[in-house]
C-alpha cells in the first residue's frame, strides 16, 4: 500500500474513531448521568395567537436514568393579552435551564355575520335597506365600523346584485362576506289584456265518481279537457298518490300536527293556501319548505274566481293571484311555483285559460269526502282514504279535520305496505 493510499485509510479511521467518541460523549454528558438533562416536548421557538389561554406542550427531566419532572421549575413573563417575545424557562432545582421562546402574534382573521339572508328578493322600485352586519375579532373586538361594503343595489332595474362585505384587523387578517340582491318584477303590477269572452264562463263546482274497486275514476271534467288549458285532476297510471290540504286559517286547525306526522313518514305533501294564512304564519312556511311540502296559490281571499272573470273585473282576479305571490316572497324570500287550486273547485273554462295565461297550472282532485265535518272521526276519514284509493289519484283533506290527522298516519303506512310513493302535484303535467 502506498504512502497515500494509507494516509487517506489512517484519516477515514481517526474520523470514524472521532465520532464514535463524540457519541459517547454526548451520551454520557446529555443522558443525565452526570447532570441532569431537560428536554422540551413541541417547538422551541413557537408562535402563539394572542388571548388564547397558553397550553403547556410539556417537558422531561431526568437525572441518573431517572425521570424528575417534579424537580423542574418553570417561570415565565409570559402576557398572552399582549404582543411581544416572551420566554419559558425550564431549570432542574435553579440550575441546568432550557429556554423556549414565544411570540404572541395575531394570526386569526375577523369574523363576519350577516344579518337577514345572504340571498335576499326585493320588488322594484322598493328601497333597499341594507339589514346589516356585525364584525368581531379576537383583538380588536368589535370592528362592525371598519367593514366596507363594495357594490350598490339599483331598485329601478331588474337584476341581481353582488354586496361585497370585507373587514380588517390591526394585524391586517382579513375577513369577507357576500349578499346577492335580486330587484324583482313586482307581480302586483302585473295587468292582463283582457281577450277571454270567447271562453265559456258558466260557473262548476268540480266533482267527482268515487273510485269503485281502487279503478281510476272520472270527474267533471276529462282529461284531455283539463289538459288544453294545464289542469289536472288526476296524475299518472302508476302507484303514486297526491296528498293535497286547503287551508285558508280556519280558527280550528290540525295542521301542524299533520305536518309532524308527514315529516315523520318522510312524506311531501302539497298545501293549497290563501294569503291571509302565508302572511300569518311566516316561520311555519319557512319550515314547511324546508322540509320538502309544496306551498301552492288558493287566492287571496277564497272568491269564486268565475265570477271575477269579466272584462271589468279582470283587474281583481289577477290581484287575487299576484297578491298571494308577493306575500309568499315577501314571507319566504322565493319566487312562488306557480301551481293553483281554485277555492271549492268553483272554475269555468273561462277561468282556467285565465290562470294558464298567468302561467299557472291547476290542479283538483280525484278524491274527496265531507272531511270538513266538525264530527268526522278517525275510522271514518281512514275508511273513506282506504276504500277509493287508486292510481295517480290527488286527495283533497281539510286540515281542519282531526279525524284527517288521526287517520293520517295510518294511510301512509297502509299505501307504503301496498307498494304506493308519495308525490307532490308539480310532478303531474311538469314534462318530466
Amino acid at each position: 500500500m502506498s504512502k497515500k493510499c494509507k494516509i487517506i485509510v489512517y484519516s477515514i479511521a481517526a474520523s470514524i474513531i472521532a465520532l464514535i467518541v463524540l457519541g459517547l460523549v454526548k451520551l454520557i454528558f446529555f443522558s443525565g448521568i452526570f447532570w441532569p438533562m431537560i428536554s422540551l416536548k413541541g417547538d422551541e421557538t413557537m408562535k402563539w395567537q394572542i388571548h388564547e389561554a397558553w397550553k403547556e406542550p410539556g417537558y422531561e427531566a431526568q437525572f441518573r436514568f431517572q425521570d424528575h419532572p417534579e424537580a423542574v421549575d418553570v417561570s415565565t413573563t409570559l402576557n398572552v393579552d399582549r404582543f411581544g417575545t416572551y420566554e419559558i424557562r425550564y431549570c432542574y432545582e435553579g440550575k441546568h435551564c432550557k429556554v423556549r421562546t414565544v411570540e404572541v402574534v395575531d394570526e386569526k382573521a375577523p369574523f363576519i355575520t350577516l344579518e337577514g339572508d345572504s340571498e335576499i328578493r326585493i320588488f322594484e322600485n322598493e328601497t333597499w335597506q341594507e339589514p346589516g352586519y356585525l364584525a368581531v375579532d379576537d383583538h380588536d373586538k368589535d370592528i362592525s365600523d371598519q367593514v366596507k361594503v363594495k357594490g350598490e343595489v339599483d331598485t329601478d332595474k331588474i337584476g341581481t346584485y353582488k354586496l361585497s362585505y370585507v373587514v380588517e384587523d390591526q394585524s391586517g387578517n382579513k375577513a369577507s362576506a357576500m349578499r346577492y340582491v335580486e330587484v324583482c318584477e313586482d307581480p302586483t303590477r302585473m295587468k292582463l289584456h283582457y281577450q277571454f269572452d270567447e271562453y265559456d264562463n258558466t260557473m262548476e263546482e268540480w266533482w267527482i265518481h268515487k273510485s269503485e274497486d281502487h279503478k281510476r275514476n272520472t270527474a267533471a271534467k276529462d282529461r284531455d279537457f283539463l289538459a288544453q288549458y294545464d289542469a289536472y285532476y288526476i296524475g299518472e297510471d302508476e302507484k303514486v298518490i297526491y296528498l293535497t290540504f286547503d287551508e285558508g286559517g280556519n280558527n280550528e286547525t290540525y295542521i301542524k300536527e299533520i305536518v309532524d306526522v308527514l315529516n315523520a313518514h318522510d312524506v311531501q305533501a302539497t298545501f293549497f293556501f290563501t294569503l291571509n294564512y302565508v302572511r300569518d304564519h311566516p316561520d311555519f312556511m319557512r319550515e314547511l319548505l324546508n322540509e320538502g311540502h309544496l306551498i301552492a296559490n288558493h287566492t287571496y281571499h277564497h272568491y269564486d274566481m268565475p265570477l271575477l272573470a269579466q272584462e271589468e273585473t279582470i283587474d281583481r282576479f289577477v290581484s287575487e293571484i299576484t297578491e298571494f305571490e308577493k306575500t309568499y316572497m315577501q314571507v319566504t324570500g322565493k319566487k312562488t311555483e306557480k301551481i293553483f287550486r281554485f277555492p271549492k273547485g268553483a272554475m269555468s273554462e273561462r277561468s282556467l285559460k285565465i290562470m294558464q295565461a298567468l302561467g299557472y297550472r291547476t290542479y283538483f282532485w280525484s278524491h274527496a269526502f265531507y272531511d270538513y265535518g266538525p264530527t268526522i272521526s278517525k275510522q271514518e276519514a281512514l275508511t273513506s282514504m282506504m276504500e277509493h284509493y287508486h292510481n295517480g289519484a290527488i286527495y283533497l283533506l281539510h286540515p281542519s279535520n282531526k279525524g284527517n290527522y288521526l287517520a293520517i298516519a295510518d294511510f301512509i303506512e297502509a299505501m307504503q305496505e301496498e307498494g304506493y310513493r308519495f308525490g307532490l302535484v308539480n310532478e303531474i303535467g311538469s314534462g318530466n
